[in-house]
């Protein structure tokens, strides 16, 4: 993962699925994980799902419930795969509960 997401802090599971303990600066107010936090999440499991180098173009949040402080974990699933772009979707949890959706559309290298 590009240091980026390390210095968030999250980190990718043995399953693929990607990790994060949330921290007090990750918080929009007291007790409530900030959406881009879910956001960042849910693109690079979905990212992941596509495999390889990808660029995002298009990103559609459906934050589900509210994300308490805690352990969050991202599961990305491909929808599509074409020549220019992907489809993919990424589902952040909380203790097995859905709690932010994401459809991301991106964007493909161009072949050499």
């Amino acid at each position: 993962m590009p240091d980026f997401n390390q210095t968030l802090g999250m980190r990718r599971e043995s399953d693929g699925a990607i990790a994060l303990e949330t921290r007090p600066e990750h918080e929009v107010v007291a007790g409530t994980i900030h959406f881009a936090v879910l956001a960042t999440l849910a693109e690079v499991a979905a990212a992941g799902a596509v495999g390889g180098p990808v660029v995002p173009v298009a990103l559609q949040l459906q934050l589900l419930q509210r994300a308490a402080p805690g352990r969050l974990v991202a599961r990305g699933t491909l929808l599509r795969r074409g020549g220019r772009l992907a489809f993919a979707e990424g589902t952040v949890l909380q203790d097995g509960a859905p709690v932010a959706k994401a459809a991301v559309t991106f964007a493909l290298p161009r072949p050499a």
